[in-house]
This record gives C-alpha cells, structure tokens and sequence, in this order.
C-alpha cells in the first residue's frame, strides 16, 4: 500500500505539472534558463582569476539542465589544519574552491603556493538544483524545530541549523554543503563569484565580488540578470516519485524508517504552500568517520555537511559530498559517525531487505 506522502504527490502533479507550464512559457523563466545555460568568455569577466567552468549548465546538467555534475567536475577546496592536529586556517583569499585558472595566469593548476602551504584538501561535488525554489519556502523555525545539539533523546544523532549572521540579522542556511546559503538569489550571486569568476551588484547581502582584476567593467552583470537567474531557479521543478507498483517499494518505504534514515533525511518539510516531500531536515550533521580532515566554516566545523535532499536522488550519481560513492550502496556504506547505529541497522537486513530500500530509494 502507497503511503500517504506518495498519494499527494501523484495527486499534486497534474496541478504542479499545469503550474509548470505556466512558468516555463514566463519571459523571466526563458531568459534566466538562457543565461544558464550561455557560455561567458573573458570579454564578459570570465575568470578573474580562477574560476570552475564558463557558464552554469557546466556543472549542473545531468541529467538534464539544473542537475548535477559528473565526478570529472568536482572543484577542490584547500586550507590548512597543521597535518590534523588544528586548528583549521583558511589560506589568505579563502578556501580557493577553484579548478582552472586563465591561462595568461601564473602558476596555472599549481595553486596554492607557499605562503600558504596548504595540508588539507577536500573535493566538492556539483549538486542538483531541482526544487530549490521549493526549498526556500521551508522557513527557519520549521528547521530549527528538528535541531537536536545535544543529543537529548540519545539516539547519537545530533542535527545543527546553519546560522548565518546577515547584516546583524540570524538567518538559517538552506542550500550548500554545509548550509552556508539561505536564499536562491545569495545562491547566484555566490555561483557567478565562486564558479565563474563574475563580479555582481551590490545588493548589501555580502555574497559574490563587487570587484576584480580584469579589465572589464564591474558588475560584471546587471540586476536584471540576477532576477532573471534567481526567478529560473525558483521555477525548477521538484523531482516526481518514479510511481512503482512494485510491492518491494513500499517494503522498501517502512525499512528506510525503521533503520533510522530518516530521522535525518525527512520525508518532508512543511513549506509556505504545503509539505515539502525532500527527504532532508536541511541540518547539519557530522556522518564522518573519527580523523576526519576537511574544510571547516563559521557554524560549520569539520566533518558537519547539510543532509542532502533525495528527491530525485536515482538520477545523480555520483553521491556524498565529494562524490566518492559511485553507487547508492556504497553512499549507505560510507555514512559513519552519528550515523553509525542507521548504517549497522541497513547492514543487518537481509538482502531482500536491501534491496526492497534500494528500489524505494530509486523511486524517490
């Protein structure tokens, strides 16, 4: 039998279909899905001096425009954590979440370089975009009301809010790795910086570069490409349940409960308009195994990463953080730390068992 949360989304999808329609014929929709996917060259700022690709579809096309990206395009981050034993120091710029740099640049592809000495470094993988729109309907007290920062029902799950200090305002993180952008708009303003090398305007947000190096006019881009970028992604849609009347889905439903994922990778959130069917509590949690060297930010230490949405989750492999599970198998294998019990839980069922949650994790 369908569960309840499945039967509204089959019963929801010719409306969301409908409305869909709607927006993909918007001026502002078929504008922003251009600037996606247009490819920038140095005469429009490209670079700057490092950047990840030259447009957005670049890193965010599987399975199709505003999906994820392959292994072969996850960027690196670099710091130094004094060979693990701490504490972790930004280099001067940042992390240098970089993977090219134009070619009349010194020392392409051999950065950072002394001072710096970077010791530690972390790959990041391109995630899926669809349904971030929906996302940002999730308001901040829904996210903080599953925050469990002390453990206090003891089940070693943890689970923090990302708190980002806006103008002296709290707001809570939604989007990244590690939850470190709260609205769709800081999303592009922070991609056209970070992966493009794209000065933006000054919206007072503190997100993206009002200014570079080169020798073309900043911004770069005006506020009408923002909208027109912010209002695309707004409009992508969520991705729909595969719909399987295989009995071994809804098998697969019950077992993803008992075993504990979802305690973190919750079916749903309550959004302005409705539930949210994400399978993610948008915290951050630490699945890491003990020694674990990476990045680490202001709310955000080491090890903590936003619990990933699975919606849609079948069709962007490569999986975690860095994309070193290639396989759903092997993403479930990988969880460590607060995840321990979930993970001996999943290892415990039968194979019949694992393979009925891996059918329901393919539907999603």
């Amino acid at each position: 039998m369908r569960s309840s949360l499945h039967l509204l989304s089959l019963l929801a999808f010719a409306a969301t279909a409908v409305a869909q329609g709607a927006i993909e014929d918007d001026p502002r929709f078929v504008r922003g899905r251009a600037l996606f996917d247009r490819a920038f060259h140095r005469a429009q700022g490209l670079g700057s001096p490092d950047y990840n690709g030259d447009s957005c579809r670049a890193c965010h096309q599987d399975p199709r425009l505003g999906g994820a990206g392959a292994l072969e395009l996850n960027v690196s981050r670099f710091g130094r954590d004094f060979g693990g034993s701490g504490p972790f120091t930004n280099l001067a710029g940042g992390q240098a979440s970089s993977k090219f740099r134009l070619p009349q640049v010194g020392g392409r592809e051999e950065y950072p370089v002394p001072p710096s000495h970077p010791d530690v470094f972390e790959q990041r993988q391109p995630p899926a975009l669809f349904g971030i729109g929906l996302i940002e309907t999730i308001q901040g007290p829904t996210i903080t009301a599953n925050e469990d920062t002390t453990d206090a029902n003891g089940d070693g799950i943890f689970g923090v809010a990302r708190r980002i200090n806006m103008n002296g305002t709290i707001e809570i993180g939604r989007y990244g790795w590690k939850a470190q952008i709260a609205l769709t708009r800081d999303f592009v303003h922070d991609a056209l910086a970070e992966e493009l090398g794209i000065t933006t305007p000054d919206e007072g947000r503190h997100l993206g570069i009002r200014t570079d190096v080169d020798d073309v006019a900043d911004p770069e881009v005006a506020a009408s490409t923002i909208d027109d970028l912010d209002f695309f992604l707004q409009g992508l849609p969520a991705p729909q349940r595969g719909g399987s009347t295989d009995p071994r889905v809804a098998i697969g439903e019950a077992l993803f409960t008992s075993v504990g994922c979802a305690k973190c990778h919750k079916p749903s959130l309550q959004g302005q308009n409705g539930p949210v069917p994400l399978y993610s509590n948008l915290l951050l949690h630490n699945v890491m195994p003990s020694g674990f060297r990476g990045m680490a930010e202001p709310g955000a230490g080491v090890g903590l990463y936003r619990t990933p949405p699975l919606w849609g989750i079948k069709d962007t492999a490569p999986y975690l953080h860095d994309g070193r599970a290639e396989t759903l198998e092997q993403a479930i294998a990988m969880h460590s730390g607060e995840a321990v019990a979930v993970t001996s839980a999943y290892v415990a069922l039968s194979a019949q068992d694992k393979q009925s949650l891996l059918l329901f994790l393919k539907d999603l």
